[in-house]
């Protein structure tokens, strides 16, 4: 008895969305999800990483990139894209770390506060539509299977 193997992956899933795998599904949700947020965040110039990461800083203290990344559960690389345009229009500053001076500490300006105090109602408003499209049911149901999904997946590494 031999085994026959299709000639093209695709022609062994079923046709749309139902048949993609679950990296797929992830990566399709996660856009249309980004997509609502950004929608309601450029109207205040962010995208919602941007909004992301000055919600994680604070005037009072800096932090490395490392642990930026490691808040916003984000790549060191992605960070430090974020970091120079909003670092370019003023809203964050990087200073020399006095810790280790081959470091850079990333702080929040007061122009970057305020523009994060402004944006808090575009994403309140990406809040909204999420839970007007989803239900409240439903966007408890979506947090808890992330925030569990990500807990089990860093447990298994």
């Amino acid at each position: 008895m031999s085994i026959r193997l299709p000639e093209s992956p695709s022609t062994s899933l079923p046709p749309g969305p139902a048949g993609l795998c679950t990296a797929a599904k992830v990566r399709r949700l996660s856009r249309q999800i980004s997509q609502i947020y950004d929608e309601a965040l450029g109207r205040h110039g962010l995208t919602i990483g941007q909004f992301g990461l000055l919600a994680c800083l604070s005037r009072r203290r800096g932090l490395g990139i490392g642990a930026l990344a490691d808040r916003m559960a984000a790549d060191a690389s992605t960070v430090s894209r974020l970091v120079k345009p909003l670092a370019s229009d003023g809203l964050l500053r990087i200073e020399i770390d006095p810790a280790d001076r081959r470091g850079r500490l990333v702080w929040l300006t007061e122009p970057g506060h305020q523009r994060r105090a402004a944006a808090q109602a575009g994403w309140q408003s990406a809040q909204d539509v999420m839970e007007q499209r989803l239900g409240g049911g439903r966007l408890a149901a979506l947090r808890f299977l992330l925030d569990d999904s990500y807990e089990r997946l860093e447990i298994a590494e």
